[in-house]
């Protein structure tokens, strides 16, 4: 009996040792579900954006609610499309951008602009104002998954050490306007966030938690900001429907930071 017992025991422990060894690490599975979601010539997202920013008794609150159309991304035919609104100190401002054949044209409080915009850069703003569904993995540390019927969940934190590099990369996306902030004085004190991986192997949505004080001409305004990116039916194909182009003004790239 006691060997039959120890066998059953050897037997039961191999099992579990075999179950573990097949289990994914969770920086590979966040890796490979960021790589093909980036694979992507197509997608719908919806992209929410909560933010508070303190100074003294101050206190500012941000809202911003939008969503993303693209098609054939990274390609001379690549079209997008953006509508949503901004909501700060009780107003609420409706904006619509959208960008086709090398002009990106933007609609908000009652003007329309168009400009010259070439495709690397309006590919650059796109990355930077999606950013909050999926950060390199070089800047998380403590990943964690759990399974979740078919979806995979990822919680990590961010080393807050590495993230200065990180804005720096979306300052300098930004053209002309990232340069205006590249002299702010900023001191990144949280980073954390979720990462819902579907059993295909999409990311389908993210979110981003970040607390931060920036410090202009001397005085200090504490920040924290939350994000949430849905991304709708990955791998699909979207259509971008273009708004009325009727009535836009162009204006000069270079005063757009284009």
């Amino acid at each position: 009996m006691k060997k039959a017992c120890a066998f059953l025991l050897t037997a039961a422990m191999a099992v579990s040792m075999i179950g573990c060894g097949g289990k994914q690490d969770p920086k590979e599975m966040y890796d490979a579900a960021v790589k093909k979601s980036q694979e992507l010539t197509s997608m719908e997202m919806e992209y929410e954006m909560d933010m508070v920013m303190t100074q003294g008794d101050e206190k500012i609150d941000i809202s911003t609610a939008m969503n993303m159309k693209m098609d054939g991304i990274d390609t001379e035919n690549m079209r997008y499309l953006a509508e949503g609104t901004t909501t700060t100190m009780g107003q609420t401002i409706d904006t619509t951008m959208y960008y086709a054949d090398g002009y990106y044209y933007m609609e908000a409080m009652g003007q329309k602009i168009k400009y010259a915009m070439d495709l690397d850069k309006m590919m650059e703003q796109i990355k930077s104002s999606t950013g909050g569904g999926s950060m390199d993995s070089s800047y998380l540390k403590d990943i964690q998954a759990k399974q979740d019927g078919d979806n995979q969940i990822l919680t990590y934190t961010a080393d807050a050490s590495k993230m200065d590099e990180y804005v720096q990369e979306i300052f300098s996306s930004m053209g002309e306007m990232g340069s205006q902030l590249e002299g702010l004085s900023y001191n990144i004190k949280e980073v954390s966030g979720e990462s819902v991986i579907n059993k295909d192997g999409y990311v389908i949505s993210g979110t981003v938690k970040m607390v931060m004080d920036m410090t202009i001409e001397g005085e200090t305004i504490s920040m924290e900001a939350d994000t949430k990116i849905v991304y709708l039916n990955p791998g699909q194909t979207v259509e971008v429907t273009a708004p009325s182009l009727d009535g836009y003004t162009e204006v000069d790239a270079s005063l757009m930071g284009g």
